[in-house]
């Protein structure tokens, strides 16, 4: 796992807020990283206070506030200090409650703490808890019917086709293969056997009795040092031939209706030509939302919010295909170094460039730098097209300063 950048030190009051536009409602968003949820929440109508780790340029610029989320150096959300900003934010006027992003997949109590001072926009803390403890979650897929790849909660006999992951944790960083599990695996690790498909995921809207899928998307998953499949990015829509996004429709609408899921999720599955197999449930909205922010007219955090407040979803028919496919991709650094004025100027200066360190932020090896978006007409140009941006921007690290 990656460690934190350390985000500049100033703390922007909420206050700030009160001078937007009057009546205008607002929303608290605290994930490990808060810039793309934020960004969706403005482009929804919202003002926006955020709370992250990173405190990144492009964060504080979509936010009218941003607090820290966790301790520096840390990536892990702190309680005292998710409670102390949400206690913050609860002063502001027409706060409508606040969005849990990535970050919070070990942490049901810690949902249940900020749940205590704000309205929680999203699934319950128990969902969370039973969604995240392997043992419930893949006894559920097989009492549903719903194809999944064996797993085991015991080291297997013979580790040879077997991975191991954690539940409690994200973007793919604990995949390994089981011969190689680590010496305190923790609560959350359990084993799966390897199976080979197509990584994809769906995003979809749910009220807690039915749900609406807004896209599918290939995911770009690649061995990073040691780490065989960590997450890089995606690339959607794409297209399901009938049959298998009929399958993944109806696992989502079991799931919803079993665990009364909220609002925005993800599910990730192997796509093959026997059908698919679910490998995950992410129940928050997840970073699929960066292919996806504008095809609902009045965005999709405002459809997060109705869902969740008032149980109203979308029509599929108001979904529209879109006429390109995008893709984004998390550039990491194959170094450690320093970010220097020129180069974070440069990252500022390219559109398709988020996520976007200040000058002076040190990072280490396998850091994420930034992110990258793009559009084209296949999902193949546009990976080829986020390839190419990558090799760009890490050509520019000549101008990071070694450390």
């Amino acid at each position: 796992m990656p460690a934190p950048r350390q985000a500049p030190s100033k703390v922007e009051s909420p206050a700030r807020i009160t001078r937007g536009a009057p009546g205008r409602p607002a929303l608290a968003i605290a994930a490990t990283s808060a810039r793309l949820l934020a960004e969706a929440a403005r482009a929804s109508g919202f003002d926006v206070i955020a709370i992250d780790v990173f405190g990144d340029v492009d964060t504080r610029a979509a936010a009218q506030a941003w607090m820290p989320l966790g301790m520096p150096g840390r990536l892990a959300p702190e309680e005292g200090r998710l409670v102390a900003a949400l206690r913050r934010c609860a002063t502001l006027p027409h706060l409508v409650g606040w969005i849990a992003g990535s970050g919070f997949e070990s942490a049901p109590a810690l949902l249940a703490a900020g749940a205590d001072v704000l309205p929680l926009l999203g699934n319950l803390p128990r969902t969370v808890a039973q969604v995240r403890t392997p043992g419930d979650f893949f006894a559920t897929l097989t009492r549903l019917g719903i194809p999944a790849p064996e797993i085991s909660l015991e080291p297997p006999v013979a580790s040879n086709g077997w991975l191991f992951k954690d539940a409690h944790a994200c973007g793919g960083w604990h995949i390994r293969p089981a011969a190689r599990t680590p010496a305190e695996p923790g609560p959350g690790a359990y084993f799966q056997r390897e199976e080979a498909g197509g990584a994809m995921s769906a995003l979809f809207l749910a009220n807690g009795a039915s749900a609406v899928i807004v896209g599918f998307a290939r995911q770009i998953v690649a061995p990073l040092g040691r780490r065989p499949y960590v997450y890089r990015g995606c690339v959607g829509p794409v297209t399901l031939p009938s049959p298998q996004a009929a399958e993944v429709a109806d696992a989502v609408g079991a799931l919803t209706r079993h665990y009364g899921l909220r609002g925005l999720n993800g599910i990730d599955f192997l796509f093959g030509t026997d059908g698919i197999q679910v490998l995950e449930l992410n129940p928050r909205p997840t970073a699929s939302l960066a292919l996806f922010h504008d095809v609902i007219a009045a965005g999709l955090l405002a459809a997060h919010v109705d869902a969740c407040a008032d149980g109203r979803l979308p029509d599929p028919g108001d979904i529209p295909p879109s006429a390109n496919v995008r893709g984004s991709e998390v550039v990491f650094a194959p170094a450690r170094g320093t970010v220097t004025p020129a180069l974070a100027d440069w990252l500022a200066a390219q559109p398709d460039c988020h996520d976007l360190p200040a000058a002076g932020t040190p990072f280490a090896r396998h850091d994420p730098l930034c992110s990258i978006t793009c559009e084209g007409k296949t999902p193949a140009e546009v990976e080829t097209r986020l390839s190419r941006r990558c090799e760009a921007i890490l050509s520019q690290l000549g101008d990071a300063e070694p450390r």
